[in-house]
């Protein structure tokens, strides 16, 4: 494996694994805040800050998207990624004191590949056609069976 896709793949091993903590620091912030609403404000908010010192340094170095660019863009995309990441923090700090860490990514991650499969097969969000063959769906059949062996564990 070459450095430019290795490098890519360890990012997303690391990615994955600090994935697998913010629920528990969120179920943790929400008992504290008596809130999951709360709790995912409070990580938006931390996110926001992060992220604001990371494009205002880049932004020294490669400057800012005009405003041409800015314009655009469609105004659906400048809501729906930050209203989805909302809906995943608030039900991970809401469900995983309920259920646990294991039964929540396990059932989060075969409702992923199956929404995966289905917008491959049909090319929606403007994806290119993958169609759902036998061993996709036969992948997506032992993902779900794994986690409903977590959930009931």
């Amino acid at each position: 494996m070459n450095a430019s896709v290795a490098f890519p793949i360890l990012m997303v091993v690391v990615a994955g694994a600090a994935v697998a903590t913010q629920p528990a620091f969120n179920a943790q912030l929400a008992a504290l805040l008596n809130s999951p609403f709360r709790a995912a404000l409070v990580n938006f908010s931390a996110g926001a800050l992060v992220m604001l010192s990371v494009v205002a340094m880049l932004a020294l170095r490669s400057g800012l998207p005009s405003r041409e660019t800015a314009a655009s863009v469609p105004p659906h995309l400048w809501i729906v990624g930050g209203a989805l990441g909302a809906l995943f923090v608030t039900t991970a700090a809401w469900a995983t004191p309920k259920i646990g860490v294991g039964a929540f990514f396990s059932v989060l991650i075969a409702a992923q590949l199956i929404a995966a499969l289905v917008m491959d097969h049909f090319g929606l969000i403007g994806l290119d056609v993958r169609p759902a063959n036998l061993v996709r769906v036969g992948g997506v059949v032992l993902l779900v069976a794994g986690a409903i062996m977590v959930v009931r564990g």
